[in-house]
């Protein structure tokens, strides 16, 4: 009697007229939309719409969305996947469980009321489940291939491109409301190993590796669509080594070579800092993220830490003992910022197995006292079980 009430209320929903329904589904959040697609031709039209994001926008109802970059083999471009709720067992009244193709088309998902769990769920079950997994998207235009660091701005996330020499002007954008990619502005300059940050809304590129004596530093400004040089005091940043680390934190860029720099852009101004050695330790690998100008990083030692500027020493993050242990390889573990909360992901799989799985974490971050941050784990779960061979390229939020 409740999947038949249920089932009415969702054909209800979707035999509204499309401003209706594109009003409902605005309120809906985007976790829920790859499965919704699934459900009929029009709602997948609907929600691919501008007209859906548009709506959105009026309602203010903007929410992070966690994305992952992956690649299945050597030859293959990379595939993007996002975070989403998994189907609940409401059976679909539009479509024959015999006839289709994907099992998921075969259930609704609760995204129209709070979620429940199932009636044959134990306690335990449902403590364990976390309801989320990753949905593979399909992107239009044109496959990108491109160098392992991305940016974001709104809705975009910005990579630059690699060409047959490996280092390339070109840069791309995917639009993660249509998953289609565009290309930008290229820039002045070829870039080896770049590495780019965002500061105020504009993307700073640094590069990193065999850094020339000049202008290594470029500015785009999405507003305007124009690249620009910052000039910058890389002799003295350098000093005997050739390679630079960087930073962005609390709208500042830092760079550490010999020396740590830090470029202000509010004052256009470039200074010495004193004692960042040890926060710059681990910021060019991915297992670090910034969450209300705090570093979080993993360091190689299979726990989560995060750097106390005022002391300038590193703390481990509280509250965490009933996190899975943390693989030490840093190729194998991510950290992002989700909308404010840490999202860690990495990869883990037997010795003699064919398949890895990639779990995923969703911590929040609490303050109790000048020198103790402590996290609560919202969930846990594997998100997506993949061949030993497939290779994480990225991991990335996105504020839609």
């Amino acid at each position: 009697m409740k999947n038949d009430q249920e089932c009415s209320l969702v054909n209800m929903i979707t035999h509204l007229p499309d401003d209706l329904l594109l009003n409902c589904l605005a309120r809906v959040s985007r976790l829920y939309y790859p499965i919704l697609s699934l459900v009929s031709k029009r709602l997948r039209s609907l929600i691919a719409s501008l007209e859906l994001y548009q709506t959105r926008t009026l309602l203010r109802h903007s929410e992070s969305c966690l994305y992952l970059c992956l690649r299945f083999s050597s030859s293959s471009n990379p595939r993007w996947f996002t975070l989403c709720r998994r189907p609940s067992k409401i059976p679909n009244p539009n479509i024959n469980p015999n006839s289709s193709p994907n099992p998921n088309t075969q259930w609704f998902t609760p995204c129209f009321k709070p979620h429940r769990s199932l009636k044959n769920q134990t306690k335990k079950e449902e403590k364990r489940s976390s309801n989320y997994l990753m949905v593979s998207v399909p992107t239009r235009n044109f496959s990108v291939e491109s160098l392992p660091n991305h940016a974001v701005i709104g809705s975009n996330i910005y990579s630059i491109g690699i060409d047959s020499k490996l280092c390339s002007v070109k840069v791309f954008f995917l639009d993660c409301r249509s998953y289609t990619w565009h290309e930008a502005p290229s820039m002045r300059m070829k870039r080896i190993w770049p590495h780019m940050s965002v500061i105020d809304g504009k993307i700073y590129v640094v590069e990193q590796w065999n850094v020339p004596p000049s202008n290594s530093i470029e500015i785009y400004d999405p507003k305007t669509q124009i690249w620009d040089y910052l000039p910058c005091p890389i002799a003295e940043i350098l000093g005997q080594k050739f390679m630079i680390k960087s930073l962005a934190i609390d709208g500042k860029l830092y760079l550490c070579g010999d020396k740590c720099m830090v470029y202000k852009p509010m004052e256009n101004k470039w200074d010495v800092v004193l004692g960042y050695e040890t926060l710059f330790l681990w910021t060019q690998f991915k297992f670090s993220c910034v969450i209300n100008n705090v570093l979080y990083s993993s360091k190689l030692s299979r726990v989560i830490s995060w750097y106390d500027s005022d002391e300038r020493i590193w703390r481990y993050l509280k509250g965490l003992e009933e996190l899975p242990k943390l693989p030490r390889s840093f190729s194998r573990l991510r950290l992002v910022n989700y909308g404010g909360k840490i999202a860690v992901l990495w990869e883990k799989s037997g010795v003699f197995s064919r398949k890895k799985m990639i779990w995923c974490a969703v911590i929040a971050v609490e303050r109790r006292s000048g020198q103790e941050i402590y996290g609560i784990i919202e969930w846990c779960d594997v998100v997506l079980t993949v061949p030993k061979s497939c290779c994480v390229l990225e991991s990335i939020a996105v504020t839609i």
